[in-house]
């Protein structure tokens, strides 16, 4: 099990982010950026993703991560880093950025860097009280926002 100091999205959340993803996470490349638990990289593969790659500075979680991986037999690969620090690249990013979080601009720069294919799909997790992205990234464009209570998703394509 992840430390106890792990905040997972709700469930209601991933549901949502999963409903509108869709059938498109066959075969992808999945990306999840501050992994907690590790739940968006297990989800997506479940949902037919061939690969995803959990992120999170906690090693611990990150052990925790790997071996569910490997019990399972899931291609998970925990990543024990900072998330301004990652290369990988990948179809699809979730970011699901701590309460406290105050980078959100840096955060969408930093996934800009990523060496993503053209029509890549991320998404931001964040607190309405967040209600703007005012960085602008040179090939990221925001697409929609879904919202569930205080729970944002803010989405953005790769562009062409």
């Amino acid at each position: 099990m992840p430390p106890h100091e792990v905040r997972p999205t709700s469930e209601r959340a991933r549901q949502a982010y999963f409903n509108i993803v869709g059938e498109r996470i066959h075969g992808a490349r999945f990306l999840d950026l501050f992994a907690g638990s590790g739940a968006f990289a297990f989800e997506a593969v479940s949902r037919g993703a061939a690969s995803a790659v959990a992120v999170d500075s906690s090693r611990r979680t990150i052990a925790a991560i790997d071996k569910l991986a490997k019990e399972w037999g899931v291609p998970v690969k925990g990543v024990a880093s900072d998330v301004f620090s990652v290369r990988e690249g990948a179809d699809f990013v979730y970011a699901d950025p701590p309460y406290d979080f105050g980078r959100y601009d840096d955060l969408l720069l930093a996934i800009d860097r990523l060496p993503l294919p053209d029509d890549a799909l991320v998404a931001i997790e964040h607190r309405r009280r967040h209600e703007a992205f005012t960085a602008k990234p040179e090939r990221l464009t925001e697409e929609r926002r879904a919202e569930y209570g205080e729970v944002w998703i803010t989405f953005f394509r790769r562009n062409r």
